[in-house]
């Protein structure tokens, strides 16, 4: 009976239905017969599943195994703050490389040592193991690296962003900047912006068409900036930071995507040890002070402090990862809890945590591209 109910209808209705199931349940439809099989490759689903795609966080709890954590909003009588984290679903990747960020479905992981980029999609089990950038200098003269990963707004492009600087025979500090779009199959060279140094190895947060780095003018004394990347556009800006942006603190996570919106942690300059979080208005690159959380939270950490708020609730709870850890803030009670989950890689460099929303898109679409299967 159901099966002479879809065979009667048109195509589009059928791709409406199924991008509104659960990650887990339209890869099953996979494997229901092949015409669906087929239709779930279609861009009109994969473009239909990726708008209604709710984003969870990626937490690796154990080797290559990766839980996504969807949050509940909603607060009853016995409410946990334990309740506020649900898995989802978890996937297993290969791969030893932490994972750096993720977009529309398709994740990038990169090493310390930068040696292995790869892309891949833990839903499609296809990956691409980028080629290796040329280096223009010897690598023991890079001082500092970062890469970012998104996707332009108008052209839908996926590109991995290299920044990287050095010292010149004279010892004088410059950026340099490599484009790899995927499908091209090779990295570009692009004008960097010189007036700017990279303040550290963190990777570009994405938003909206956007990398963003946190930098520093290479007048002394200028103070902290933060440096935009339009990835359509391949041209660079930057603004400064919230006028309060604690200048002897060495933030590890200070940028972040919090709300939609671009988001900025410092400490609180009362000497409270609190956490502020600032919001950026992108129509005028205006932050604004969105709350103080944790009083004293920042005379936990005896070194420097590495934040990033991923979720703040209604009543002014928060989840925010901090050095390592997972915390939860009670606003009520005004404290913290750091026993939420273990996290397997504790790597540095890279926030432990990362934004996913699965998605069906194919490497294999990339018709330039190498792609293998796990």
């Amino acid at each position: 009976m159901g099966e002479d109910f879809f065979q009667y209808l048109p195509s589009e209705i059928i791709v409406d239905i199924l991008s509104r199931l659960h990650t887990l349940d339209a890869m099953a439809c996979k494997c229901v017969c092949k015409p669906w099989l087929v239709l779930l490759a279609t861009p009109e689903f994969v473009n239909s599943h990726i708008s209604r795609s709710v984003p969870g966080l990626a937490v690796e709890t154990h080797a290559k195994t990766y839980n996504v954590i969807q949050f509940v909003d909603e607060i009853d009588l016995n409410f946990d703050e334990q309740h506020r984290l649900n898995v989802d679903f978890y996937f297993e990747l290969p791969f030893d490389e932490p994972m750096h960020s993720s977009a529309n479905g398709l994740i990038f992981l990169c090493g310390d040592d930068h040696d292995d980029l790869i892309l891949c999609n833990p839903i499609t089990n296809d990956y691409i193991k980028l080629p290796c950038p040329r280096q223009t200098s010897p690598k023991d003269l890079i001082y500092v690296e970062t890469f970012g990963f998104g996707v332009s707004r108008m052209t839908g492009q996926y590109k991995v962003v290299r920044i990287f600087g050095g010292t010149s025979l004279q010892k004088e500090y410059k950026n340099e900047c490599q484009v790899y779009t995927v499908g091209t199959g090779s990295w570009r060279k692009v004008p960097p912006d010189s007036s700017l140094w990279l303040y550290e190895t963190v990777g570009g947060v994405f938003l909206n068409g956007n990398l963003y780095w946190t930098v520093e003018k290479a007048t002394n004394g200028s103070g902290r900036w933060i440096s935009c990347f339009d990835l359509e556009t391949e041209v660079y800006s930057s603004f400064p930071t919230p006028p309060y942006f604690y200048p002897d603190v060495l933030f590890g996570k200070t940028l972040c995507v919090l709300r939609d919106c671009l988001c900025v942690s410092d400490l609180s300059d009362d000497g409270t040890g609190s956490i502020v979080i600032w919001l950026m208005n992108e129509d005028d690159q205006c932050f604004v002070k969105e709350l103080i959380i944790i009083p004293g939270f920042g005379y936990y950490f005896d070194h420097y402090l590495h934040v990033w708020p991923i979720r703040v609730f209604e009543n002014g709870d928060a989840f925010v990862e901090a050095d390592g850890d997972l915390f939860y803030y009670s606003n009520t009670s005004g404290t913290f809890d750091g026993d939420l989950f273990y996290y397997y890689n504790k790597s540095k460099t890279y926030t432990l945590t990362t934004m996913y929303a699965s998605s069906f898109l194919s490497l294999k679409s990339f018709v330039m591209e190498n792609v293998s299967s796990f």
